[in-house]
């Protein structure tokens, strides 16, 4: 049974997703009186996701997709690009479990256009197989002379999203941090730490702070103080800046 009040209780529910357990995830849901209907706050974005997910996998996209609209126009109103990703993926998804193969191919072309200039690939495959076959009639519909909306999403990128759903590809964990001392930066006044290039890594894949803390088995806060270490050692104003500084480094593969 999930302990439904364990901070970390929301990592296990999206793995009870995953495996189809939905009596046990719908149980964590009710118990965090979460209801399609609310208006989400910021601090609850994941677990409101979690929801329209969990609604999905029901086979009740019908009252997932005007929850997702308000999340997407809450994050749109804030300015917050990663949200918007994940927001986008998950309405692909319930479009798609709702028929609307059209709405779903641009829910997810319209998150691509946000998410490709940084490379973001596991915001995408840790949604799956559901998500890999809205993907994959989207390349199709590129190869046929299609457009993407918006447009210039490189088709290498999309390839390389394709190649992440596949068993062993990096669908699993982020790409691996190079170690400190095998990193040559000499731009950079100060090195960053290991455990700063492995947060670097979680950043560039577009997980949050709160599931970085989770993957790492760390507070919140220890996640926080990281990432502005590692912002001030790029000279970075935000995350963004910080992982296209880091690649124009070699300090992400």
């Amino acid at each position: 049974m999930v302990d439904l009040f364990n901070p970390a209780g929301a990592q296990r529910v999206r793995l009870l997703l995953a495996q189809g357990q939905l009596a046990q995830a719908a149980a964590w849901a009710a118990a965090r009186g979460l209801d399609p209907g609310d208006q989400p706050s910021y601090p609850r974005e994941r677990e409101y996701l979690l929801l329209a997910r969990l609604l999905i996998a029901h086979g009740d996209a019908a009252r997932a997709l005007p929850l997702l609209g308000r999340l997407q126009a809450a994050a749109a109103a804030q300015g917050r690009a990663g949200s918007l990703i994940e927001i986008g993926a998950v309405t692909a998804l319930a479009r798609a479990a709702a028929g609307q193969q059209a709405g779903a191919a641009a829910a997810l072309a319209g998150a691509l256009g946000l998410a490709w200039p940084e490379g973001y690939v596991r915001v995408f495959a840790d949604e799956g197989a559901p998500l890999a076959g809205v993907l994959d009639r989207l390349l199709a519909a590129q190869r046929g002379g299609g457009t993407l909306t918006p447009p210039g999403v490189p088709l290498a990128y999309l390839r390389r999203l394709q190649a992440a759903f596949r068993p062993g590809g990096a669908r699993a964990v982020p790409p691996r941090p190079v170690p400190a001392a095998e990193v040559a930066a000499p731009a950079l006044a100060e090195p960053l730490t290991d455990r700063e290039l492995q947060v670097l890594a979680l950043l560039a894949a577009g997980v949050s702070n709160q599931q970085i803390a989770g993957e790492l088995v760390v507070a919140l806060e220890t996640v926080k103080k990281h990432v502005s270490h590692i912002l001030g050692k790029l000279g970075a104003a935000n995350r963004t800046q910080a992982v296209a500084r880091a690649r124009a480094l070699g300090l992400l593969q």
